[in-house]
């Protein structure tokens, strides 16, 4: 008899959480992709339906994006270690140059980050373009670390 109940206890615990998680994705959607999964080719590649030439054309792209990101995040991260020292001494004007060449690393990584985005956009199809759009707004423009943004669903 306990033993019947432990099980009925079990199967109404299951069926409460497989219901949660159920309700939980109908009100909130498909989590939106990550910003670098709609930077990635392979990624593109399967949800866009790329050509060959186009996933080789994408991928190329890729790489010249990774490796212009990779020098804007080393600069970054040299005024960064720069800064910190300066963050408790009285060197105000060398802390705002540090502070400076971090936020130009940053704002140079967005200007990679937005080429790379037309460019890519540039190889495809108006129905491409559309998916991809999508993609990159949901993703991009929806995705907030801070959760002060409105979460994109699509």
């Amino acid at each position: 008899m306990k033993r019947n109940r432990l099980f009925t206890w079990l199967a109404v615990i299951a069926v409460a959480a497989l219901s949660s998680a159920a309700t939980q994705w109908v009100v909130r959607g498909r989590p939106a992709a990550a910003p670098d999964r709609c930077l990635e080719g392979a990624f593109l590649a399967r949800e866009l339906g790329l050509s060959a030439d186009q996933a080789r054309a994408v991928g190329q792209l890729e790489q010249a994006k990774d490796a212009q990101l990779a020098a804007c995040c080393s600069r970054h991260c040299a005024a960064r270690a720069q800064l910190g020292p300066l963050l408790a001494g009285t060197n105000a004007a060398a802390a705002q140059a540090a502070l400076k060449a971090m936020s130009q690393a940053y704002a140079e990584s967005e200007r990679v980050t937005w080429d790379h985005i037309q460019r890519v956009r540039a190889l495809l199809t108006p129905a491409q373009q559309a998916r991809y759009d999508a993609l990159v707004a949901r993703s991009v423009c929806g995705a907030c670390n801070m959760d002060q943004a409105p979460a994109a669903k699509m």
